[in-house]
């Protein structure tokens, strides 16, 4: 898949992103966008409003990336554009651009 296969999703009226190895947004829909009030490509969660949640984010993205299996999780963030958010969450190792990717 190529990022420019995603740009279907970008109205999509729910959150979608696509994380590197190193936890960096590369991809990120207008949802996940607003949800942060600014644009997440080239951030981690630790850059983002809900940087005080970016640990456990981040350990979930990890348990996925070393399982290679998806998961089906609630996330809370407290601080976002919205305010406090949960989110119901599927995360899942796939290729973008000939990298893994969560």
């Amino acid at each position: 898949m190529k990022k420019s296969d995603l740009d279907a999703f970008q109205d999509a009226p729910f959150l979608l992103w696509v994380k590197d190895e190193k936890w960096r947004y590369v991809w990120g829909n207008r949802a996940i966008c607003d949800l942060a009030g600014d644009d997440v490509v080239g951030k981690n969660d630790s850059e983002l409003p809900w940087k005080a949640d970016a640990e456990a984010l981040v350990k979930d993205d990890e348990d996925v990336l070393a399982s290679g299996k998806p998961r089906y999780i609630h996330e809370s963030v407290e601080h976002s554009e919205q305010g406090a958010v949960t989110l119901s969450v599927c995360k899942w190792v796939d290729e973008l651009d000939g990298h893994r990717r969560v």
